[in-house]
């Protein structure tokens, strides 16, 4: 099998299109800042969404436009309150500039066409 690794701790599998249509082009830029995140909170982190098709982005409710449709954007899994914190203060420190906060994960993203800094919560 041929190694899909992009960074230390990051492959190529976990941001593609979950609907397993083969899209996979994230943004290196996107993985490099979440690889840093990843170095300082010294654990696993999940990626739940990458890469997104139009039809997927539709299928699961995202907007037109999501930075996930342009490999921008990951949503970030976090278990409870602090997780989602500590993924957030690190995020900020990375130089993520758009952030979304749910339940049960942290959405991070680098799209300078939306607009930005943003901190929303769905």
């Amino acid at each position: 099998m041929m190694e899909d690794r992009i960074t230390e701790h990051f492959r190529r599998g976990e941001f593609a299109c979950r609907c397993g249509c083969g899209a996979d082009g994230v943004d290196r830029r996107l993985v490099e800042s979440l690889e840093t995140v990843r170095e300082v909170l010294g654990r696993p982190m999940r990626i739940v969404s990458g890469v997104r098709c139009a039809a997927h982005n539709a299928a699961v409710g995202g907007k037109p436009g999501s930075a996930h449709l342009a490999g921008l954007a990951a949503d970030v899994a976090a278990a409870d309150g602090r997780e989602r914190f500590l993924l957030v203060d690190l995020a900020v420190a990375a130089g993520f500039r758009r952030i979304g906060v749910a339940r049960d994960f942290v959405h991070l993203d680098l799209s300078r066409e939306l607009p930005e800094p943003s901190l929303w919560l769905y």
